[in-house]
């Protein structure tokens, strides 16, 4: 009569089965760690370039306006309002900026002073898409129109009043377009500097004044 040996049960230690099991679970378990690792080093790559992407987005925005004498600097959202009423703006008129940045100056003109169109040229990317953002995300977007072209391009026949945040080369660069496309009784509001051309655009300076740190200046065309 032969020995006859029995397998082990599967739940011993010693069993082959559970050996294997054990070995496979440690395995997954190692797997699923280097699975996590990777896909954290991934996530924290991608993290890392879109950052930097944006970062010299903004930079090269900020190059861009600066190149074209109209920094992306905003006025406060407390003054806007204030210099608006000095403009004399409530008139139902088209209102335009050039170098409008985010569109706020646009947006408090047509929420709160009754303008009938409200038009902002900003070539810098930037600003102008963060505009849109902002006109969409308060619904104005009927109301307000950004073109993305350097202000230089701007077509203002139909402005009633032009507001100007601009160094003053600038604002020497659009005399000819004032003195050519303005129609009489149009307006020109300009922060912080004057005209010094004025006389040759048939700029008279109605008034001056200053709210908080800036210097303002009220112009029509005769």
């Amino acid at each position: 009569m032969g020995l006859f040996f029995r397998p082990l049960p599967e739940w011993l230690p010693g069993s082959s089965s559970s050996s294997l099991q054990i070995t496979t679970s440690g395995e997954c378990r190692l797997f699923d760690v280097e699975i996590i690792r990777i896909l954290f080093l991934f996530f924290f790559v991608v993290f890392e370039i879109a950052f930097l992407s944006f970062a010299v987005f903004v930079l090269a925005s900020g190059f861009i306006s600066q190149a074209k004498g109209a920094p992306y600097v905003p006025l406060p959202k407390k003054s806007i309002k204030n210099i608006l009423k000095f403009a004399e703006i409530e008139n139902g008129g088209d209102f335009y900026d050039l170098g409008s940045g985010d569109g706020r100056v646009l947006i408090e003109a047509v929420k709160n002073f009754r303008v009938k169109r409200a038009v902002g040229y900003e070539i810098s990317p930037w600003p102008y898409w963060k505009s849109r953002f902002l006109i969409r995300y308060q619904n104005l977007k009927e109301k307000i129109d950004i073109f993305k072209e350097d202000f230089q391009n701007s077509d203002l026949r139909e402005a009633d009043s032009v507001f100007l945040y601009l160094y003053p080369e600038a604002v020497k660069k659009l005399i000819p377009k004032f003195k050519e496309e303005l129609a009489f009784g149009s307006r020109i509001i300009s922060a912080s500097f004057p005209i010094d051309e004025s006389g040759k655009l048939d700029l008279k300076l109605i008034k001056t004044g200053k709210i908080d740190r800036f210097n303002l200046f009220l112009y029509e065309k005769i």
